[in-house]
């Protein structure tokens, strides 16, 4: 009876994380599914190009020139679009495989990469197996392939001989049905994943929290004479150490492991980041030879054929960023069945651009999604870190400061250029109004300082992430412009859709993926200064780390020191003694020191959340006791089983 009970209990307590997970998924699933419907009621009307042209799923919706920039800002904003939501979506799908790999003793970091790594239980059927992770990665592909595909140019060719070249911007209704149809099935997924998670489902646990609950239910046991171990020495240890603890002792080293030398994942990302470069100027090198030597290409039906631009002289084509009519480019054309005012496309058309796509962006998505690995397992140490100080070294925060100086100056400039006709002047000033309209101007420019200060706690707190959500929207969205889709108009006639590949916008993709991999390589390989052992998230390491559990904010240190063997550890105060560094680590605590006990006992506190916060000597880690899954009521739950057996 008393298990039943505490079974009810637990599986209520589940509920408001489970929930919370499924509003964040059914918020991007319904947005998702709008997109479909958008699409479909689009490819069903027939819209007007050109004055007189027919044309069945494709949508004008904005008049440009060659030299305006309306289709790459629309681009851009689809790019971001997908990010975010599929960010969004992967956060979930990430905690319910950390779950499922939790309980099956298989999850030895706190990140882990969802698409490349897959529970062994459930069959095809499990949400976090094998074939749904591999069908999620496919999506996930498929939704950045189709993003960049739904906006495209019109190209109208006018004059008595087609001479006079117009622009506009349109937006295909196929595309948005696949995007949409992508995005709904990756959220259908991870809220599958929800609730078949087990119960370690847990809503915004940090890595201490997720290792107390780990020792709670004897998963991992905390290993004696390691307090000053760091990941690599003491994945090097004894097999067995409960039975035969390594007698050695160590001093603290004054620099850390990277956590390339930790994590196996991260060398694997690094070095697929680095794989990116070469593939991309090979396929750049390809489209520069296809547009010389294979432009006169036409399928045996004649509705597909080759399209060449440019020059072997690389000096005689146009280097500049974004594509114009002289970069050198080749493409396919896929013509219309009948060339008249209403036509269509071949039946082929629109899977065959898709499957271009998917098969080309595949290695920049999944290389890009994996070198998440990488920034949040350095993200990880640096919140262990802040338990000796802020946790990000003197360097760091020096560039930081300078970047956004010149990111809030630059800011500064461009908000009162897009401003000035909208600010009250002088003239305007007189009178009661002009009065209201310039006290209502500096509200707002108030609420953009408060907000500039928000922006830059988060972004010094977690730059890295920020980092990489930029990079993914920039990389994307760069690709999407070395390959543009165009929909020719002769006159009244709708001719076909041009899939065009700029070989100078590849190796500017190449050229920002060099950045981008010396970038992440660098982070990969920085050593963390100070005596404080380099964790990365390996739960035990943290678990043989810390030998005191406390709320909210946990301190490292010095601690004791018997019979000229030291010992370091966690302490819910701070502990003003510093690390001995000439000194043998590797003692017992010291039984002085108060138990773990207190931390049932400690008063929960609903409107504390988890919090990561560059304050010196703290790190806030462990969230309160309440329903969502904490340690202290976690402790209290099996209190009372002990009680009831």
């Amino acid at each position: 009876m008393s298990s039943t009970r505490n079974s009810v209990e637990s599986r209520n307590h589940d509920e408001p994380p489970r929930t919370a997970a499924s509003v964040k998924l059914s918020a991007c699933m319904g947005a998702a599914f709008a997109f479909m419907i958008a699409g479909v009621v689009l490819s069903t009307a027939t819209h007007k190009v050109a004055g007189s042209a027919t044309v069945h799923s494709i949508i004008p919706v904005l008049s440009s020139s060659p030299e305006s920039y309306g289709p790459e800002v629309m681009s851009a904003v689809f790019a971001a679009i997908t990010t975010i939501t599929t960010e969004i979506i992967g956060s979930v799908h990430s905690n319910t495989l950390r779950s499922i790999l939790i309980a099956e003793r298989r999850h030895e970091f706190y990140t882990n990469s969802r698409l490349f790594a897959a529970s062994n239980e459930g069959g095809w059927t499990n949400p976090n197996g094998r074939l749904m992770n591999a069908l999620m990665a496919l999506l996930l592909v498929i939704s950045y392939a189709s993003s960049a595909l739904v906006v495209m140019r019109l190209e109208i060719s006018e004059g008595p001989d087609n001479s006079i070249i117009k622009y506009e911007t349109g937006l295909s209704a196929p595309p948005i049905i696949v995007f949409g149809l992508s995005l709904f099935l990756q959220g259908a997924i991870s809220l599958f994943g929800i609730y078949r998670c087990g119960p370690y489902w847990l809503k915004n646990t940090g890595m201490l929290a997720m290792t107390k609950k780990q020792i709670n239910y004897g998963i991992i046991d905390p290993r004696p004479h390691r307090c000053m171990l760091n990941v690599v020495q003491g994945q090097s240890a004894a097999p067995d150490p409960l039975t035969t603890p390594d007698p050695l002792r160590r001093k603290p080293l004054t620099c850390q492991p990277s956590a390339w030398s930790a994590n196996p994942s991260i060398k694997k990302a690094v070095i697929a980041a680095w794989c990116l470069i070469p593939a991309y100027t090979v396929w750049g090198s390809i489209v520069y030879a296809l547009s010389i030597y294979a432009s006169k290409w036409v399928s045996k039906s004649g509705s597909i054929r080759a399209v060449g631009i440019g020059s072997k002289k690389l000096s005689e084509f146009s280097w500049t960023f974004l594509p114009n009519v002289d970069t050198q480019s080749f493409g396919v054309a896929f013509l219309t069945t009948i060339t008249e005012e209403s036509g269509s496309l071949p039946s082929a058309g629109w899977p065959s651009i898709l499957l271009v796509f998917v098969v080309i962006q595949s290695g920049l998505t999944l290389a890009l999604h994996y070198c998440e690995v990488i920034i949040n397992t350095t993200q990880d140490e640096i919140v262990w870190r802040q338990a000796v100080g802020d946790g990000a070294p003197a360097l760091e925060k020096i560039i930081l400061g300078v970047a956004w100086r010149v990111v809030s100056s630059s800011w500064q400039s461009v908000f009162r250029l897009v401003t000035k006709p909208f600010r009250p002047t002088l003239d305007t000033m007189q009178g009661g109004y002009g009065r209201t309209q310039a006290a209502g101007w500096r509200g707002v420019v108030t609420s953009l300082r408060k907000l500039e200060r928000v922006v830059l706690r988060v972004v010094s707190s977690n730059w890295r992430s920020v980092f990489l959500l930029v990079a993914k929207v920039f990389c994307h969205w760069l690709f999407g412009q070395s390959f543009n889709v165009f929909a020719s108009f002769a006159g009244p006639n709708f001719i076909g859709i041009e899939v065009i590949a700029h070989c100078a916008q590849i190796w500017y993709l190449s050229a920002v993926l060099v950045v981008f991999a010396t970038i992440v390589a660098l982070i990969a390989n920085y050593k963390p200064h100070g005596p404080q052992p380099a964790a990365y998230g390996h739960f035990q390491t943290l678990a043989d780390l810390v030998d005191e559990w406390y709320h909210v904010k946990v301190y490292w240190g010095h601690k004791s020191d018997k019979d000229g063997v030291c010992h370091a550890g966690t302490s819910g105060e701070p502990l003003l003694q510093p690390v001995q560094m000439d000194s043998m680590y590797g003692g017992e605590l010291d039984p002085e020191w108060s138990s773990t006990a207190g931390l049932s006992n400690a008063v929960p506190d609903a409107a504390v959340g988890v919090r990561r916060r560059l304050t010196h000597k703290i790190i806030l880690l462990l969230p309160p006791d309440g329903p969502d899954g904490t340690d202290g009521y976690l402790a209290a739950a099996l209190a009372k089983r002990w009680q009831g057996e």
